[in-house]
């Protein structure tokens, strides 16, 4: 992992655990919030994240902020989310 939160595989470490946290799979969740699963699986892989999209996650999770999927600022998220991601990043070794 990058030091710089900006780098686009921090960017998908944090869409994983966003996904992780409100629906597990990528299927479920792309259909939750209305994208393919290829397009999706594609900003996991660590391809830029549109801004489309970005704004499409913070309208269709609650809570969810550009700041943090863009530049990892935690501060602005609500309790509830906070623990949910953090929850998904322990069970997640690898992140």
């Amino acid at each position: 992992m990058s030091d710089n939160p900006l780098s686009d595989e921090n960017i998908a470490e944090r869409l994983v655990l966003v996904r992780k946290a409100v629906s597990g799979t990528q299927t479920a969740f792309c259909q939750r919030i209305g994208i393919s699963a290829a397009r999706w699986n594609n900003f996991e892989r660590g391809l830029p994240l549109s801004k489309s999209v970005g704004i499409l996650l913070v309208q269709k999770v609650p809570g969810l902020t550009l700041d943090w999927l863009f530049l990892g600022k935690a501060d602005g998220l609500p309790l509830q989310l906070r623990d949910e991601l953090e929850s998904a990043k322990r069970k997640d070794p690898e992140r």
